[in-house]
């Protein structure tokens, strides 16, 4: 079994797109040929993109940019769906897994009925994946106890898709949230990542509050 999998991350260094790729390569089987791929804002080459349309699986994964697809993803779909259309006797399946900063995952539904369309269009079968919410905090909670604790849902789902990319079976679209209430998320996004950006860029609480002028 040939599979391909897509890193669409813009960040040049650590994602959390990152992170939840590394957790499903832990989970599927060595004896498939492997080969990640990370895209950042420059485009394949033209052999890339014939190595990736050559897999009989294909894993896309990126974050949610303004409800739908980061314009470098985009624009890979587009270049990719040609090297595709060139082996349309050859039935390759396309999972999706969207991360994005609100608390429900539900918010990916639009992203993904963008990938459903590209797989009609590109003449692949689309096999489902999986919406996370709560994205920033993957980053923030991995290395401490409380990864498996807010993420026990994505990591139990990660490892049941891996089972279905392995026999090649379509798998629904599961919307996640963290193990966590929204009034804690909230709590959790401000403590511990807005107030801090903002200290680091030297802005105060009364900056924070100012209001726009028009």
């Amino acid at each position: 079994m040939k599979i391909r999998i897509i890193n669409g991350s813009q960040k040049t260094g650590a994602s959390n797109t990152g992170i939840i790729l590394n957790e499903l390569n832990y989970f599927l089987k060595k004896d498939s040929e492997i080969i990640n791929y990370t895209l950042g804002i420059k485009q394949f080459s033209p052999e890339i993109y014939n190595e990736i349309a050559s897999g009989d699986i294909i894993i896309f994964a990126f974050p949610l940019y303004t409800d739908s697809i980061p314009s470098n993803v985009l624009q890979m779909l587009i270049d990719l769906e040609n090297c595709l259309k060139k082996q349309a006797f050859k039935e390759t399946v396309i999972y999706t897994i969207i991360n994005n900063g609100f608390y429900e995952g539900q918010q990916t539904h639009i992203a993904f009925e963008i990938m459903e369309n590209w797989c009609l269009r590109s003449g692949t079968l689309f096999g489902g994946g999986i919406g996370q919410g709560a994205g920033e905090m993957i980053g923030a909670t991995k290395n401490t106890p409380l990864w498996k604790i807010l993420f026990g849902n994505l990591i139990r789902e990660l490892k049941i898709i891996a089972k279905k990319i392995e026999r090649k079976e379509t798998f629904e679209i599961k919307y996640l949230s963290p193990n966590c209430p929204r009034f804690l998320w909230e709590f959790m996004a401000l403590h511990t990542f807005w107030h801090p950006l903002a200290r680091k860029n030297k802005l105060t609480k009364k900056d924070i509050l100012k209001t726009p002028i028009n």
